[in-house]
């Protein structure tokens, strides 16, 4: 009872999510979606997807961490994001296209995810096109980001990439580790550490990392 009370909760959160994304959704169209959906648990370091996996589906992330990264043909992984809760769970070009993900999705923290078939998702388009704005919404936010990312580690420095981190993920401080950090920003441990000296100086930043 206490499991089906927790799962109703969590699909609860992403209905509520849709809603203040698309406005227009009535509730029957929202609860009729929620039919086709699914819940996946796992616990730290499991594989939500892993690389070259095409996704059938998407997952709206309702607690937990995750962290895409790629991994060097030197086995060196280098973390691309991080997908806080409340936040979507996909490769645009893996789930959009249906092309092989070039990208593994691995917990930080034990995570709980609402999957939405690809299949459903383009049920749902048909039977109410309202749902294609939706769907247009969350894919054209998590194209912006991709690129975003792309942009930061083409042409921005170390420092400029921190700075966006504090930015974006205010909320991960105390939830990852130096280490992923360091592979996020593409720097050495000593590199970050003088980076960050610099801006607690500078504006009194607090940049407590987990280790």
């Amino acid at each position: 009872q206490n499991l089906k009370k927790k799962m109703s909760t969590e699909i609860e959160t992403y209905l509520k999510s849709i809603q203040k994304t698309c406005p227009e959704l009535a509730e029957e169209d929202i609860l009729h979606f929620s039919e086709g959906l699914t819940i996946t648990e796992l616990d730290k370091n499991d594989f939500y997807i892993t690389v070259g996996q095409t996704q059938k589906q998407g997952g709206f992330l309702t607690s937990g961490l995750v962290r895409a990264f790629h991994t060097d043909q030197k086995g060196n992984e280098k973390n691309i994001y991080f997908i806080p809760e409340n936040d979507y769970t996909f490769h645009y070009a893996s789930f959009v296209m249906q092309k092989p993900c070039p990208l593994s999705f691995q917990c930080i923290e034990p995570s709980i995810i609402i999957n939405f078939p690809i299949d459903h998702l383009q049920k749902s388009y048909e039977s109410n096109p309202k749902f294609e704005k939706y769907s247009r919404l969350i894919l054209e936010e998590k194209l912006k980001l991709q690129q975003e990312r792309l942009e930061s580690l083409l042409y921005q420095n170390a420092e400029q990439r921190y700075q966006n981190f504090i930015s974006q993920y205010p909320q991960l401080f105390n939830r990852i580790t130096i280490t992923h950090l360091c592979s996020y920003l593409g720097v050495e441990r000593q590199t970050l550490t003088r980076i960050r000296q610099k801006l607690s100086q500078k504006n009194n930043f607090d940049t407590n990392v987990s280790v």
